[in-house]
């Protein structure tokens, strides 16, 4: 799925430099297909290595393994950059406290930033999104190894959805941005990966009819009662809508040997591009919404930037976590 990745990535990329489609955000969407996209990755990743609970510990590890590397060398480059200039942005409003500084190094503290003010400090706006990430790492294996109990947390996760949906609950917050309201997303996800596993694929096939037909309904229902207007309601559930049978089919098209090389590089790269645009943007001045010739300039060089990261930061990383795998 690295080609589904890194469109995802720049779709981000490109909503933060504020390309909208009547209001709403695509980078929102991509956000909502990642949370699925990591449901089945990482249901397939405990299947494979760390399926037993003695092997937890170097699960957790693998994936720190993955996030940090990259994270913190951009992390580092817009402190750096921020220490230089001291030029504020909507995201670096005041010289950092040591709160601050905390936060940014555990990560999931961004995601609570409607709770501890946060995001008056990021270094990478986009990683309030790893922080609901790192708490789904938290709680996957041991959803995998109790996959009722998953069911049910996923149910109870939708209606925090639903209650969000009517305004009982904050839209943007319980809707998108924490984990009650979106780990049912992420356990889609693993749903679509056990099918596989199991060779189940007339099911596979069905779930990946019924989520966009069951989206469709929704969307249906909130248009009917004036309930698109909440924050990211129709973008969430478009995503969803979007992912499954996306997953569905990058993950059983094969495709040649080139494709395959393709698919993998640009999978590869995909990470670097999701971290590194605000950055680039601070560095040039860029005020969103950026013009044509901009967003081009944007993508090729995040692109190029995340090409050298990838070899230069991860990749030999990856070494270690094939390593872990292989215990």
């Amino acid at each position: 799925m690295g080609t589904l990745r890194y469109l995802l990535a720049v779709l981000v990329l490109l909503s933060h430099a504020g390309v909208n489609l009547s209001g709403h955000h695509p980078g929102v969407m991509a956000v909502a297909v990642f949370y699925a996209i990591s449901g089945y990755v990482m249901s397939a990743l405990i299947q494979r290595h760390y399926s037993q609970a003695a092997a937890t510990p170097r699960f957790y590890l693998d994936r720190l393994l993955r996030i940090y590397p990259q994270y913190g060398i951009y992390a580092l480059a817009t402190a750096l950059w921020y220490g230089l200039t001291q030029q504020p942005t909507a995201f670096l409003q005041h010289a950092p406290s040591l709160q601050d500084a905390l936060n940014n190094l555990l990560i999931v503290p961004l995601n609570y930033y409607m709770v501890n003010g946060a995001d008056q400090f990021t270094l990478i706006p986009p990683a309030w999104s790893l922080g609901a990430e790192l708490l789904f790492y938290l709680l996957a294996p041991w959803l995998w190894r109790h996959w009722k109990v998953a069911i049910g947390l996923s149910v109870a996760s939708l209606g925090v959805q639903v209650l969000a949906w009517h305004g009982v609950l904050h839209s943007d917050w319980w809707g998108y941005r924490l984990l009650p309201g979106v780990l049912w997303v992420f356990v889609l996800g693993m749903a679509m990966q056990r099918l596989h596993a199991g060779q189940q694929h007339k099911a596979a096939c069905l779930l990946a009819l019924a989520a966009p037909a069951l989206c469709g309904l929704a969307l249906w229902y909130l248009g009917a009662n004036g309930l698109l207007v909440r924050h990211y309601t129709l973008e969430v559930v478009v995503g969803v809508a979007f992912a499954i049978p996306a997953i569905q089919v990058f993950t059983q098209w094969q495709g040649n040997a080139s494709w395959r090389t393709l698919d993998s590089r640009l999978g590869n790269i995909s990470y670097g591009v999701f971290l590194n645009h605000f950055l680039l943007m601070w560095l040039w001045s860029w005020q969103a919404p950026l013009g044509a010739g901009q967003l081009l300039g944007l993508v090729a060089c995040s692109t190029l930037l995340s090409f050298c990261t990838y070899h230069c930061i991860e990749k030999p990383v990856l070494r270690w976590r094939r390593t872990l795998r292989q215990h």
